[in-house]
């Protein structure tokens, strides 16, 4: 054996053997990974195609309450088969076709649960038309943090004809015009990018119906000054409490009823505010903090926001002086 020969011990080949077999196994397990991913990717893709989360320019991080309405204008040719939307707003989103309400959903909780979180599918080929079109989507934040995203198919085989992206324009207040034209004053939205994003993964669609416009409003029978319960977190020594505090308050009776409750603001909003608002039953429950607690985010301008999701109540209790309330079906 010469000076240059080099020995290669049994244990050393056996290490070899064994660091070898080891990135054998990380290659195979990233290329079964990039598959997967790609395979849920395409999945995802098919359904919403090159559509992307957008929000309005805001940080999320503050934690402050955000109403925003994003709009678009978009052309429908005269040959397709239907007009399909598919859209998740979240945590609150109401949709607005042509000037008139057609649906609208409260997907997460103040509180950060999700109630259902899937990709809407309407079928709003009645509400459309061949040519010019415009949609906007109203989009109520207590958090301040969210997301939007939204499609539509005008065929099985010419999908998301429409989408969200850079494209759309955000109004920050609200003005009844914007549902039929653009004005001045929008920003662009903030682009968070394309799903799986975030907390959304990936998401199949759920056919719903759209929505018809109220025809019967309802008064309450009684209103009258209440003194409520609302949940605080304070802190105090660089210690998180979390209690509640007496706040006052209106409480509407409906008698027993059900239905789409519609708040009226009196009050010229500077910026996006929210507005709390209990419902019940029993008239004891009205002062119990953790009860059926909902906030409703007015944007600036805004005097009339109606919840998309159908309560069954007797009292409808609203914290925030010079809002009533009324019920819609």
């Amino acid at each position: 054996m010469t000076a240059g020969d080099s020995i290669v011990s049994n244990s050393d080949r056996d290490l070899m053997k064994r660091l070898t077999l080891v990135l054998a196994l990380i290659f195979a397990f990233a290329a079964a990974f990039t598959h997967l991913e790609r395979t849920y990717s395409r999945k995802f893709f098919d359904i919403t195609g090159e559509a992307r989360w957008i929000w309005a320019q805001h940080r999320m991080s503050d934690n402050v309450p955000l109403a925003f309405f994003a709009a678009r204008d978009f052309t429908l040719p005269a040959n397709r088969v239907y007009t399909r939307l598919k859209v998740l707003g979240d945590p609150e989103y109401t949709v607005f076709v042509n000037g008139v309400e057609i649906a609208g959903r409260r997907v997460s909780g103040s509180r950060g649960e999700v109630a259902e979180q899937a990709i809407d599918a309407y079928d709003i080929s009645e509400r459309v038309r061949t040519g010019r079109n415009r949609i906007v989507i109203a989009v109520r934040a207590p958090q301040g943090a969210g997301g939007l995203i939204a499609s539509i198919d005008i065929a099985p085989e010419v999908a998301n004809w429409v989408v969200t992206d850079q494209e759309w324009k955000i109004y920050r207040e609200w003005d009844p015009q914007i549902l039929l034209k653009d004005l001045a004053g929008w920003q662009p939205p903030s682009v968070i990018g394309p799903p799986p994003v975030g907390r959304w993964n990936y998401l199949d669609a759920v056919n719903r119906p759209v929505a018809s416009p109220p025809t019967v409003v309802t008064p309450p029978v009684d209103a009258f000054e209440q003194i409520g319960l609302i949940p605080r977190i304070k802190t105090a020594g660089g210690v998180a409490v979390a209690g509640s505090e007496e706040e006052r308050a209106t409480a509407f009776d409906f008698g027993f009823t059900k239905g789409r409750v519609r708040l009226i603001d009196e009050n010229d909003r500077p910026v996006s505010e929210a507005v709390s608002v209990r419902f019940a039953f029993d008239r004891a429950e009205l002062r119990l903090a953790e009860w059926n607690l909902r906030p409703v985010v007015f944007a600036p301008g805004e005097h009339v926001v109606t919840t998309p999701e159908t309560h069954d109540f007797r009292y409808v209790m609203v914290f925030g002086r010079g809002v009533r309330a009324e019920v819609v079906r």
